[in-house]
C-alpha cells in the first residue's frame, strides 16, 4: 500500500503542475473555470488519499488477523499432538474395535512420550491386542462356519435328489413332494410308527406341509390280540426347544382290522411357519398320546426325511 500512496503523490503533482502551466498560459475569464477544476480536482485528490489511509488500515489488520491465525493453528496443533489427545484418540479407536489403529496410535505415543503414563498405554496395548487375536479368531471361526454351511447345503441337495420324489396331480394341479425313506420304526415288540412330512405346491407357488402319522399293532401270537391306541394328538419337540402340537382330525383318521393287525393312519395340515421353526434342529423326540402314550426319537431315516422334505422348501 506504500507504494500506492507514492503513486498517488506523483500523479497529484503531475496534475497540479499541468493545470499552473495552463493557468500561466491562457488569458482572461478562462481562469477562472480552470480554478474552479482544479479545486474539484483538489477535492478528488482528497478522497483518494482518505480512501488509500484507510485501505492501508485495513492491510494492517488483515496482517496482524493473519497472525494471530497463525498462532491459533500452532496451539491447536500443539494441543493435538499432546500424549493425552493421543491417547483418548486411541481409546476411541478401541470402542470403534479399530484395534490396530489404536495399538498404531499407542506405539507412537510410547515412541514420542516415553515417560508418559508408560503402565497405562502398554496396558490398554495389550488389551487391543488380546481383542485383535480374537477377532481374527471369531472372523477364521465365521470362515470355517460359512464353507461348512455351503459343504452341508451342497449335501442336502444332493440328499434331496437321491430321496425325495416329486408328483405331480394333473386333476388336482398340485405337485407332492414326498420321500422315498423309510418312515415306519418298531417301537416295542408289537408297536410301531410312522412319521412322514410331506409338501404340496400349487400352480401359484403356495407350500404347505402336512404331516401322515401311523400306528400299528401286530399279533405275534395266538396269545396276543392287536390293540387300538385311538391317538388324538402328536407333539414333536427338538433338541433346540422348538414345539409343535398336532391335534388329530379323528374322524378322516382310517382304521385297518384285521386277526393279525390293528393299524390308524391320519394326516393331517400343519402351520408352515411352525413347522419352518425346526429347520436347524438335530434331533426330534416324538410324542403320541391317546389311549397310551408313546414317546420315542425319531429314527435316522425318519429324521432325515424330514429335514430334506423341510429344506426342500428353499429350494423349490
Amino acid at each position: 500500500m506504500t507504494m500506492i500512496s507514492k503513486s498517488l503523490g506523483l500523479e497529484r503533482g503531475i496534475l497540479l503542475f499541468t493545470l499552473f502551466i495552463i493557468l500561466i498560459t491562457i488569458p482572461g475569464c478562462e481562469k477562472k473555470e480552470l480554478k474552479n477544476q482544479i479545486n474539484y480536482l483538489q477535492g478528488e485528490v482528497d478522497g483518494l488519499e482518505k480512501e488509500n489511509e484507510g485501505l492501508q488500515s485495513k492491510v494492517k489488520d488483515i496482517s496482524r488477523l493473519e497472525k494471530e491465525l497463525k498462532a491459533m493453528r500452532a496451539k491447536i496443533d500443539s494441543v493435538s499432538q499432546l500424549p493425552g489427545t493421543l491417547y483418548s484418540k486411541a481409546h476411541s479407536f478401541f470402542e470403534k474395535r479399530q484395534y490396530n489403529d489404536c495399538m498404531t496410535l499407542l506405539i507412537l505415543i510410547s515412541e514420542k512420550y516415553p515417560d508418559w503414563d508408560r503402565s497405562k498405554v502398554e496396558k490398554k496395548y495389550n488389551l487391543a491386542y488380546k481383542k485383535q487375536e480374537e477377532h481374527e479368531k471369531e472372523q477364521a471361526r465365521l470362515v470355517k462356519k460359512e464353507g461348512r454351511k455351503r459343504k452341508r447345503e451342497t449335501q442336502m441337495i444332493e440328499s434331496i435328489e437321491k430321496n425325495v420324489e416329486s408328483v405331480y396331480d394333473k386333476t388336482k394341479r398340485l405337485t407332492y413332494y414326498k420321500t422315498l425313506r423309510t418312515t415306519i420304526s418298531q417301537i416295542e415288540h408289537t408297536v410301531s410308527f410312522g412319521v412322514e412330512l410331506y409338501m404340496i405346491v400349487d400352480e401359484s407357488g403356495k407350500k404347505l406341509f402336512r404331516l401322515k402319522s401311523t400306528y400299528i399293532d401286530k399279533s405275534v401270537s395266538n396269545y396276543h390280540d392287536p390293540q387300538w391306541m385311538n391317538y388324538n394328538e402328536i407333539e414333536l419337540i427338538s433338541d433346540n426347544g422348538k414345539r409343535l402340537i398336532i391335534e388329530i382330525d379323528e374322524t378322516k383318521k382310517d382304521f385297518i382290522e384285521s386277526k393279525y393287525i390293528n393299524k390308524e393312519t391320519s394326516d393331517d395340515l400343519i402351520d408352515t411357519d411352525q413347522v419352518l421353526n425346526f429347520d436347524g434342529s438335530n434331533r426330534l423326540r416324538i410324542y403320541f398320546k391317546g389311549k397310551y402314550l408313546y414317546e420315542f426319537d425319531m429314527t435316522y431315516d425318519q429324521f432325515n426325511a424330514f429335514k430334506e422334505i423341510l429344506a426342500n422348501y428353499d429350494y423349490i
